[in-house]
């Protein structure tokens, strides 16, 4: 299916930021070194468009990679002025930036109104200050709050970053995390499982046995209930995981943690599976001797309901002695066992 919407985005690795957290480098995860020029930005631009097809509803233009408000205000005027033709020729509909909470102020987002940014997005990692302490973020918690009311309070569409599994952060504090995240409202969400990338802090603390982290399953499990969270509270979730990055030209920046190149899949796959199991309770409890079921699923998800290498179609026939799990599929979003 065609998408009806696309971002294109523009890298500017660490431009803004004020110091390097533990656990980043934008050089390795977006595979660029330099700071674009009008040239590079326009050639960006121009190769998405001509790939645009006829039933693309929106294009969007996203400054990824660095904290977009602490660059010096005359170059972010410049890297917005870049767009301002595509802005108004209609070819860009919107444009977003990224940045840190504690370089929002009225001053900034007013400048931001000016070239017509949409989107702001926050890299808040945690709402725990133990967990922002200790990944050299450099704000507090509140400091995160303040700035996505802010942001709200001013117009444009809000975003926030959070990075479960960072040191010191617990499966509760990710949850905790996720709730004010619930309660603030935002318009978009990413939910970014902390990996250790090479030539970083974390790095070191992994080498020296003062990091663990999260395994696959660990992270499955945790950001299944995160996802679910802002699911059924009607948050857009952008993404989960990071992009799918190609190792063919060298080796991994990737060193330890839960990188997996369809990670987000694997979790809508499990919050997926809690709704079957829940539903399989039910039935088992009135079917206590049936050995074989069959199971009536939403065909538009159908894929996350089966799980990966239906996974979740095994797991259920174990769990309740089953020989035998048909699946069929309708249009609508009902569950049911026939």
């Amino acid at each position: 299916m065609p998408k009806k919407r696309i971002t294109i985005p523009v890298f500017i690795p660490h431009t803004g930021c004020p110091h390097c957290c533990v656990f980043c480098n934008q050089w390795r995860v977006t595979g660029s070194s330099f700071q674009p020029d009008r040239e590079a930005v326009t050639a960006t631009i121009e190769k998405y468009l001509s790939a645009v097809s006829p039933n693309v509803e929106k294009v969007e233009l996203a400054f990824f990679g660095g904290s977009f408000t602490g660059i010096e205000p005359e170059l972010q005027e410049k890297y917005l002025s870049w767009i301002q033709p595509y802005i108004e020729n209609g070819a860009i509909r919107s444009i977003r930036v990224s940045t840190r909470p504690d370089y929002i102020t009225a001053a900034s987002l007013a400048l931001l109104k000016k070239y017509h940014v949409e989107t702001v997005e926050l890299g808040v990692q945690s709402f725990d200050d133990e967990v922002l302490k200790a990944s050299g973020r450099g704000h507090s918690s509140e400091d995160s709050v303040k700035a996505v009311k802010l942001i709200k309070e001013s117009g444009f569409r809000s975003g926030i970053q959070i990075l479960p599994g960072l040191p010191e952060d617990t499966p509760q504090k990710s949850i905790r995390t996720a709730e004010i995240t619930v309660s603030l409202k935002p318009d978009d969400v990413r939910i970014y499982p902390a990996v250790v990338l090479k030539d970083t802090a974390l790095e070191s603390l992994y080498s020296s046995g003062s990091y663990r982290p999260m395994t696959i399953e660990e992270t499955v499990e945790l950001c299944s209930l995160i996802y679910g969270m802002f699911y059924e509270n009607g948050i857009n979730i952008i993404r989960m995981g990071l992009h799918p990055m190609d190792f063919s030209g060298g080796e991994s920046p990737v060193v330890a943690g839960p990188y997996h190149p369809a990670i987000g899949f694997m979790i809508k796959s499990r919050y997926r599976r809690r709704a079957l199991e829940a539903l399989f309770k039910e039935w088992r409890a009135e079917h206590s001797d049936s050995k074989s079921a069959s199971l009536l699923l939403p065909g538009k998800n159908r894929e996350e309901f089966i799980g990966m290498n239906r996974e979740n179609i095994f797991y259920l026939k174990e769990k309740f002695f089953l020989t035998d799990l048909i699946c069929k599929y309708t249009d609508n979003s009902k569950l049911s066992i026939q």
